[in-house]
């Protein structure tokens, strides 16, 4: 028998594509202060590097794509310990519409650094809107929903221009020959 190890990362951009944060759910390294050649120093191994960016340790769970209950939009939710931070970062997610990249990944059970499979290290990787939060005294959830959802978002408002994507049909008659 076998273990697979997988971890999640998750890298949260806010509506102009600006990164504001990167986490992991995997590695977590004694926080308390390190005796080296008699002075204490800060151990500073709450991170995993993922395409040469680090991602440092939150405790999070991520609920993967689901259908909602109507069938129009998929979801998905990360949940939190309920705390300031948490419940802070949670609201400015929502209010602002940020989006969060969600990346799973098997990783090496020792060391765990993320392994390739035919030269990619994700085992998945979704996108999403914070689309709403809820919370009860021990966590804090948000909800995440796909890109584009019939009910509730609206898709973004473009025209196809013929610079845009070359020739457009004129008329409702369209052959193939």
């Amino acid at each position: 028998m076998s273990i697979t190890t997988i971890v999640t990362f998750i890298r949260v951009k806010d509506s102009k594509g600006t990164v504001q944060d990167r986490y992991q759910n995997g590695k977590r390294d004694n926080t308390n202060a390190l005796e080296h050649n008699g002075k204490y120093q800060q151990n500073k191994g709450n991170k995993i590097e993922l395409d040469g960016e680090d991602y440092y340790f939150l405790p999070f769970i991520y609920q993967g794509a689901a259908k909602n209950r109507s069938g129009d939009n998929l979801e998905a939710a990360l949940v939190f310990a309920n705390n300031p931070l948490a419940m802070n970062r949670a609201i400015e997610a929502v209010q602002y519409k940020w989006s969060i990249e969600v990346f799973v990944c098997r990783v090496d059970p020792d060391t765990l650094n993320p392994l390739t499979t035919y030269g990619n290290p994700y085992l998945t990787q979704d996108v999403w809107l914070a689309s709403s939060m809820g919370y009860d005294p021990t966590t804090v959830e948000v909800l995440l929903s796909s890109g584009i959802d019939a009910v509730g978002s609206n898709a973004p408002n473009r025209v196809l221009t013929t610079s845009l994507v070359g020739f457009l049909p004129t008329s409702g008659q369209i052959q193939n020959r």
